[in-house]
């Protein structure tokens, strides 16, 4: 019996990649095959790496740039928070029907997104029987093992957050016996948790090579985990253990986007990128999401495809009140269209995406229409978080467009500290706590350098935060203020839509959106979200008609 995964499967007991040995573990660029057998430590180890590539989801034809991006961000677009972009449309209208709710079990990016995860989770499993096999007294085998172990927990949450129904495959488990309801949810998620705390306890604080995970990350992961499942206490006691780590805010939010700061203290766990070997190791999951720059010609970074773009829900939620505290209710009240927008903004918005009349990153121009590839998704506004100023000496001026070797961070520091307000105010524990842990995130935006008029002269907006006070933080508006402070903070990383499924309000947000977007956004015009279906995206029609006995179908598709 065969279907993709097994397939998948199948070729990674034959082939891994091999890298070269370099510094940074995971800048390295394929060099050739491997057959498994008995092989040396030197060998396996280039395995443990093949392990680490698969981060990035760069697998040659499986269309990594639009079907199986890190970033998440084809699942962004699902959200209130993006719109697909590119060239209109009908430019690849598979991820036009995730942004309107219209995808079905032959859905090809919901086919790819799904295939992905399993080649990083094949090539795990295939590290992992590798390094038990070896007898070398020398060679870290708990370790290793801890490392791979943590990978695959982290390609099975991915699937398991996208799909509900998945299969679990661990290193001793037979992919063409293994069905995606053989395990229920909570067993799943149980298997998933195991690989963390495995990993957890196995792994050294600290690592000898840049870009190899430790016990933090797997503490982080755990928090994650924790927080997906509601469990509160847990979280609470992970996040405690990663804030004890090396780990702090970054002193400049926009120091995020840049080669100097990739690896800095926020960074908690990030994907190594490089371009030491453009094609084989820069960001391909992000390469389309490059402004159009100004005009076709001689754009700001050659040329660019001008996928997902920011709302004007999204844009309008950076609007401020007198105070520099966020409007809950009211946000989408009025329009942040351009730089003529005179009203407070948190100074988030114009670190996060292009708005017109407002400068680019590295006040190297000033974004405008020209900018913007197609007037199906005006208003949008084009990803700033991705890319390096096109001024940067570092950046690739041609295909592919605004290639740098900017890492892309999975889990930063800010997000610990808003799971861990999230979780104190939940469980009803410490809200004072949780003020100060979102005041935290607050204050760095505060007191980081705002944009500036192309001139430098003064600041580019009206820009207004401030942290909120005391008076009348309850447990509800505490839970209204993590929440938005997570869409602000993390806008354009990929998190939105998950965040709206496990807070079980998807549906009512995203109702309410398509039909307020739906006046400027013909295209939104009669969708709806569907409660009991759209949480999860269907599972690939050509795994079931392949393994019908294997594979069932999420409800309602």
């Amino acid at each position: 019996m065969k279907n993709s995964i097994i397939k998948i499967f199948s070729i990674c007991l034959i082939l891994a990649v091999i890298f070269s040995c370099k510094k940074d573990l995971l800048d390295t660029e394929p060099r050739g095959v491997l057959a498994e057998g008995v092989l040396s430590a030197s060998s396996v180890d280039k395995l443990v790496v093949a392990a680490y590539s698969a981060l990035g989801v760069h697998f040659f034809g499986n269309d990594q740039s639009f079907a199986g991006p890190a970033s998440n961000w084809i699942i962004d677009v699902r959200s209130d928070d993006a719109y697909k972009g590119g060239g209109g449309i009908t430019d690849r209208s598979d991820i036009h029907q995730l942004e309107t709710a219209t995808m079905d079990p032959t859905n090809y990016a919901c086919a790819q997104k799904w295939r992905n995860p399993y080649f990083g989770i094949a090539r795990c499993n295939l590290a992992i029987r590798e390094i038990q096999k070896l007898d070398d007294p020398k060679y870290p085998k708990e370790v290793r093992i801890a490392e791979m172990r943590l990978l695959r927990g982290h390609f099975h949450f991915d699937l398991k957050r996208n799909y509900g129904s998945i299969a679990y495959l661990g290193e001793d488990d037979d992919p063409t016996a293994t069905g995606n309801t053989d395990l229920s949810s909570d067993e799943v998620w149980a298997k998933i948790k195991a690989d963390f705390q495995f990993a957890f306890d196995k792994l050294p604080l600290e690592q000898d090579e840049t870009g190899r995970v430790n016990k933090y990350v797997a503490a982080a992961y755990l928090a994650k985990v924790n927080i997906e499942l509601k469990e509160w206490d847990d979280a609470i006691a992970n996040t405690a253990i990663v804030m004890s780590g090396p780990y702090d805010l970054l002193g400049d939010f926009q120091g995020l986007g840049t080669l100097e700061f990739e690896s800095g203290p926020e960074a908690v766990f990030t994907i190594q990128y490089s371009t030491a070997n453009i094609y084989a190791n820069h960001d391909w999951g992000n390469l389309l999401n490059v402004t159009l720059g100004p005009g076709i010609d001689g754009g700001a970074y050659a040329n660019g495809d001008d996928f997902y773009l920011g709302s004007q829900n999204l844009m309008n939620a950076f609007r401020t009140d007198a105070n520099g505290l966020p409007l809950f209710d009211t946000y989408n009240d009025t329009d942040v269209e351009d730089g003529g927008y005179s009203g407070p903004l948190d100074p988030r918005v114009d670190f996060t995406f292009g708005r017109i009349g407002i400068p680019w990153k590295g006040n190297s121009a000033i974004y405008d229409l020209s900018w913007v590839r197609s007037t199906d998704y005006l208003p949008g506004f084009s990803s700033k978080k991705h890319v390096v100023a096109p001024n940067d000496p570092n950046v690739h001026n041609s295909f592919p467009w605004a290639a740098s070797g900017l890492n892309f961070c999975i889990i930063r520091y800010a997000e610990v500290l808003l799971w861990r307000a999230e979780a104190l105010i939940e469980s009803g524990g410490n809200l004072e706590e949780a003020r100060t842990l979102v005041n935290e995130v607050r204050n760095r935006a505060k007191n980081s350098p705002y944009v500036k008029t192309l001139d430098g002269s003064v600041n580019a907006a009206n820009y207004k935060i401030e942290p909120y006070p005391s008076a009348g933080w309850t447990q509800d508006y505490a839970r209204q203020a993590v929440r938005f402070e997570r869409r602000l903070e993390l806008a354009m990383e990929g998190h939105r839509f998950f965040d709206l499924n496990r807070w079980g309000v998807a549906a009512q947000v995203m109702n309410n959106y398509y039909h307020s977007e739906a006046e400027d956004v013909e295209y939104l015009e009669g969708v709806t979200f569907q409660a009991g279906k759209h949480e999860f995206l269907p599972i690939p029609q050509g795994e079931i008609d392949l393994a019908p006995s294997l594979y069932k179908q999420n409800p309602n598709y």
